[in-house]
């Protein structure tokens, strides 16, 4: 009998949770149907986001235009450089083409006096060697081991 009257007990507290749940869903399912049926909500909802569109749109286009300006203004600048930068690549050739005429004929010179310099120096060296042959003297004998 004990185990008869604990399952009636456990079934009346599963039925009794059972209607408490049913009652909960029957609520929410008529708060559901009231907010479905009355659809003021969706037509606020609406409004609000056609305003903010309203809005943003003005935002945009307001800043599209300032951007716009900009990039014509900057489209405009360097339109103009790229019609100066042929111009200005000539001017660099022939500025290019001189220097290194100038440079050129600054090594010829410097090559030219370093021979000369050479001619000179081994000349120099020949006329002492025959000197110090012809004329013993003591100045010549001291530059001779010197060098």
């Amino acid at each position: 009998m004990s185990t008869s009257n604990t399952q009636n007990k456990t079934s009346k507290v599963k039925k009794s949770d059972l209607n408490r749940i049913l009652n909960q869903l029957k609520s929410a399912q008529k708060h559901f149907q009231g907010v479905i049926q009355n659809k003021t909500w969706i037509e606020d909802a609406r409004k609000y986001a056609e305003t903010q569109g309203k809005e943003i749109k003005k935002l945009i286009s307001s800043d599209l235009s300032r951007v716009k300006a900009f990039i014509n203004k900057e489209k405009k600048s360097l339109e103009k450089f790229q019609k100066q930068i042929p111009g200005e690549l000539k001017k660099v050739q022939k500025y290019i083409g001189v220097q290194k005429k100038e440079f050129e004929k600054l090594l010829k010179n410097v090559n030219k006096k370093t021979a000369s310099k050479k001619v000179k120096t081994k000349s120099k060296k020949v006329t002492t060697k025959k000197a110090a042959r012809t004329k013993p003297s003591a100045s010549n004998a001291q530059t001779s081991t010197t060098a």
